[in-house]
């Protein structure tokens, strides 16, 4: 749709929020964000093993689980909730995040992604949940 069809005229970006965010407010879209991946990863744990290949939904979901899970690692915000997890386990949700998402970057260990989706993730995000 171009300006001179759209009624209201062209889009205009709103001004960017000033100012600090509450702590309380992150906290909150964390905890969101850890309750999705947790549902996701349980989606994926509840399909059949046999089904997960590159290409399946369940294999498409647990790729998702990892992107946004090492994506919630990289966000200023999250500083704070690092320090639940070692250093090791944020290098490997990382890493393993750059080979789903990065199709021919590495080989994909799909016995191993599997259990990491499965039973790896839902064991952090319950301890990034307790904190």
């Amino acid at each position: 749709m171009t300006a001179s069809e759209h009624p209201d005229g062209p889009y205009v970006r709103a001004p960017r929020r000033q100012g600090q965010r509450s702590g309380a407010h992150d906290d909150e879209n964390i905890r969101d964000e850890l309750s999705r991946i947790l549902r996701r990863a349980q989606s994926v744990a509840s399909s059949p093993r046999d089904d997960f290949v590159d290409g399946s939904a369940s294999y498409d979901v647990a790729s998702m689980v990892i992107i946004r899970l090492a994506s919630l690692t990289e966000r200023p915000e999250f500083a704070p909730w690092a320090d639940v997890l070692s250093q090791q386990e944020i290098t490997a949700i990382r890493a393993t995040r750059n080979i789903a998402a990065h199709a021919g970057y590495a080989a994909m260990n799909d016995g191993l992604f599997w259990s990491a989706v499965t039973v790896t993730v839902p064991e952090i995000v319950e301890r990034l949940l307790r904190r």
